[in-house]
C-alpha cells in the first residue's frame, strides 16, 4: 500500500464535513494526487461504501452498489433490499438515507462525473433526495479527477450548488514535503526529485534516493513495463487524441509559450485557440502566466507553461521519442535531452522560490519582464504594491550571486520596483547563495 503522508488538514476538513450529524464533501484534484488514498485513509475508521467510477451503465453501476451495501449494511427484514433490488439511484439514495437515520453511515462516490455520463439525471435526484435529507446520519463524498466537470458540479446554476459542506481542490504536495516520500536525508536530492518530476505524491515515491537523475528517470520512463513509461497518457485521459487542446498542450511543452506562436504552429483560429487554452487552464494542465503585479485579465504581456513538472518532461522528451523508449533504448534519449530536463528543473526551481519569497514576506510573488524577449526576474515578491524582494533561481551548481544580484538589480532600475529590499539567488550550489539545504534548517 502507497505511503500516506501528510494531509492532515485534508482530513480534518473531511471530518468537519462529514460529520456524525452527515454532511456532503467534494474532492477534486488531477490523476495521480492521492484522492483515492485521502477518502480511503477517512474512510478507514467509518462505516461507508465506496464505488469506484466506470463508464459502465447506470443499471451496472447500481450492481456494484448494491453489492458493497450489502456487505456494509445487511439488509433488515422487509427492507427494500431483503425484498429485491436497487434499480435507480433514487431508490440507492432513498435507501441509504433511511438506513443512515439510527447511525452515521458514509457512501463515497468515486469519479462521480463518470456515473453522471450514463445517468445525467444523477446530481438532481442527489439534491432532490438531499434536500429532504430529515434526521439522517448519511454523509457523501463525491471524487473526480476531471477538474473542469468537478467545478461545473458546483457552479451557480448546478443542481448542487451550495449543497457541499466542503470542496477540497487537492493539490500536489510542496517541495516542504517531498522529503517525506522520496527519504534519505539529502535535502540536494529532495529538490532533484521535485523540480524533475513534481509534487505528485506517486512520482515521488517512486524516487530512488541512491540513484542519479539519468538512472532514476531511466528506471521510471524506460522500457516495456516502466512504471511511468505511459503515464502521460494516463494523465491526459481527459483530452481527446489529436484535438485541438492536445496539440496546443504538446507545443506549450516544446516551448510554444505564446498565443500568436501557438496559433501560428497548430494552424488554429484565434477562437478554436482560445478555447483550447482555456479548457487545458480548467482541467489545470496548463498555467496562464503574467508578469507580477500586472492586471492578470487585461495584460497582453501573457505566456503558457505546462503546470506538472512530470507531464512537462514527458511531453518534451518521452512523447516525442515514445517508440526508442518502449524498445528499451530511452537511456540514450535522456541524456541528449539533458538540456531540455534541465530547463523543466529549472522552472521547479523557480516555482520553490516564488513560495519561498511569499511566505517569507507574506506577499504576492511570481515572474517579472518588462517586454517579450526582456531580461527577466524570475521571482518578483511585492507586498502593497512595493518590491520587498525579488530572487534568481539557478539550476546549476557553480551560480555567482553577487553577479546575478547585480543582473535582477540592473533589470529593475527602470521599473517601479526598483532597489527590492532582499535579492535571493537560489542554486543547488554557488559562491553566497542560497542551497536547498538552507531551506530545510527550520
Amino acid at each position: 500500500m502507497p505511503t500516506f503522508v501528510n494531509r492532515e488538514r485534508e482530513l480534518r476538513a473531511l471530518d468537519r464535513a462529514c460529520s456524525e450529524d452527515g454532511g456532503m464533501a467534494i474532492v477534486s484534484g488531477r490523476r495521480r494526487v492521492g484522492k483515492t488514498a485521502l477518502i480511503d485513509r477517512f474512510a478507514a475508521t467509518r462505516r461507508a461504501v465506496f464505488l469506484p467510477g466506470t463508464r459502465a451503465p447506470v443499471g451496472e453501476a447500481l450492481r456494484r452498489l448494491e453489492d458493497r451495501i450489502r456487505h456494509a449494511l445487511p439488509p433488515q427484514p422487509g427492507d427494500l433490499l431483503d425484498l429485491g433490488h436497487l434499480d435507480t439511484w433514487d431508490a440507492a439514495l432513498g435507501y441509504l438515507l433511511a438506513r443512515a437515520r439510527d447511525e452515521p453511515f458514509l457512501l463515497i462516490l468515486d469519479e462521480f462525473p463518470y456515473l453522471c455520463e450514463s445517468d445525467q439525471t444523477l446530481p438532481s435526484t442527489l439534491q432532490a433526495r438531499w434536500d429532504h435529507r430529515g434526521d439522517s446520519h448519511l454523509s457523501v463524498v463525491l471524487a473526480g479527477s476531471h477538474v473542469g466537470l468537478m467545478e461545473e458540479l458546483v457552479s451557480a446554476d448546478a443542481p448542487l450548488f451550495g449543497r457541499a459542506d466542503a470542496h477540497l481542490r487537492l493539490a500536489p504536495f510542496s517541495w516542504r514535503e517531498a522529503p517525506l516520500l522520496v527519504g534519505g536525508n539529502d535535502p540536494e536530492t529532495w529538490f532533484e526529485a521535485y523540480c524533475t518530476v513534481g509534487g505528485m505524491p506517486r512520482y515521488l515515491t517512486l524516487w530512488d534516493p541512491r540513484e542519479d537523475l539519468l538512472t532514476n528517470l531511466t528506471e521510471l520512463l524506460d522500457g516495456p513495463g516502466a512504471p511511468l513509461g505511459d503515464e502521460g497518457t494516463v494523465v491526459l485521459q481527459e483530452l481527446t487524441p489529436g484535438s485541438a487542446a492536445a496539440r496546443v498542450l504538446e507545443l506549450i511543452a516544446l516551448g510554444a509559450e505564446s498565443f500568436s506562436v501557438l496559433r501560428e504552429r497548430t494552424g488554429l483560429a484565434p477562437a478554436s485557440t482560445s478555447e483550447a487554452l482555456a479548457l487545458l487552464e480548467a482541467l489545470r494542465l496548463i498555467e496562464r502566466v503574467t508578469p507580477v503585479g500586472e492586471d492578470a485579465r487585461r495584460t497582453r504581456r501573457v505566456r503558457y507553461e505546462v503546470r506538472d513538472a512530470f507531464l512537462r518532461l514527458w511531453l518534451a522528451v518521452v512523447l516525442p521519442h515514445r517508440e526508442a523508449f518502449e524498445l528499451g533504448r530511452g537511456a540514450g534519449v535522456l541524456t541528449a535531452n539533458r538540456s531540455t530536463l534541465a530547463t523543466s528543473q529549472q522552472r521547479g526551481l523557480r516555482a520553490v522560490l516564488h513560495s519561498v519569497l511569499a511566505d517569507a514576506h507574506q506577499a504576492d510573488c511570481g515572474p517579472w519582464w518588462a517586454t517579450a524577449g526582456d531580461a527577466e526576474v524570475d521571482a518578483l515578491a511585492l507586498a502593497g504594491g512595493a518590491a520587498v524582494a525579488a530572487g534568481s533561481a539557478q539550476w546549476t551548481t557553480n551560480a555567482d550571486a553577487d553577479r546575478e544580484r547585480a543582473r535582477i538589480r540592473d533589470v529593475l532600475a527602470d521599473s517601479p520596483y526598483a532597489e527590492p529590499d532582499e535579492v535571493v539567488v537560489l542554486a543547488r550550489d554557488g559562491q553566497g547563495v542560497t542551497r536547498p539545504a538552507d531551506l530545510y534548517v527550520d
